[in-house]
């Protein structure tokens, strides 16, 4: 029996595609995201730009790509955690504690941050723009400052200001996508052409 799949419609290796990709992508940020701490720590303030910006573009093209799977959706899990309230006072308590799981877990002090952060974290489109993007974005500006005031890292500053977004993201009711956007194959194609060719 032959089967004919409309790729255009239904695509049953999307998922195990995007997957796959999103997992070659993070083996090549964890690296990249070495060279920085690297490049940080011999005082080359150009090589750290350099494997900033790449780590930055990376967490950017992975979030493309997860958008491209309904799986893979921050939307999804937010919308799903919502759906089982009662009340407006619980949709909030619903959703706040959805952002708290998959984040950083309740922090109640300044600048020492929760033991259970990243605990649950995910690969979902959403996620990685607007809550590790950021992260990522303010740990590298940090890195880059103490190079140019000839300073040690100020951890504590960049913890304290970590907090506070993470706290100000959780109570956040932002709405994310929970369809999936562009072409996974494409998207993909594009990023092995990108990054391992």
């Amino acid at each position: 029996m032959f089967f004919v799949v409309d790729y255009q419609h239904e695509d049953p290796t999307r998922y195990d595609l995007v997957d796959l990709t999103r997992q070659v992508l993070s083996k090549l940020a964890n690296q990249v995201y070495l060279d920085a701490v690297t490049a940080f720590r011999q005082k080359n303030a150009s090589a750290l730009t350099l494997q900033s910006q790449k780590f930055i573009e990376l967490i950017k093209d992975i979030d493309t790509l997860l958008a491209s799977d309904d799986n893979f959706l921050l939307g999804t899990w937010l919308e799903s955690a919502k759906k089982l309230a009662t009340s407006e006072s619980e949709t909030r308590l619903y959703e706040w504690n959805a952002r708290t799981q998959v984040t950083m877990w309740f922090d109640d002090t300044k600048t020492n941050q929760s033991k259970l952060h990243d605990y649950a974290n995910k690969f979902w489109s959403g996620l990685l723009h607007s809550y590790y993007l950021p992260r990522a974005s303010s740990y590298f500006s940090h890195l880059s400052k103490s190079l140019r005031e000839n300073k040690h890292f100020q951890v504590e500053k960049w913890r304290s200001e970590w907090i506070s977004y993470s706290n100000e993201w959780q109570a956040g009711s932002e709405h994310y996508s929970v369809k999936a956007e562009g072409n996974a194959i494409a998207i993909s194609e594009a990023l092995f052409g990108k990054y391992i060719s």
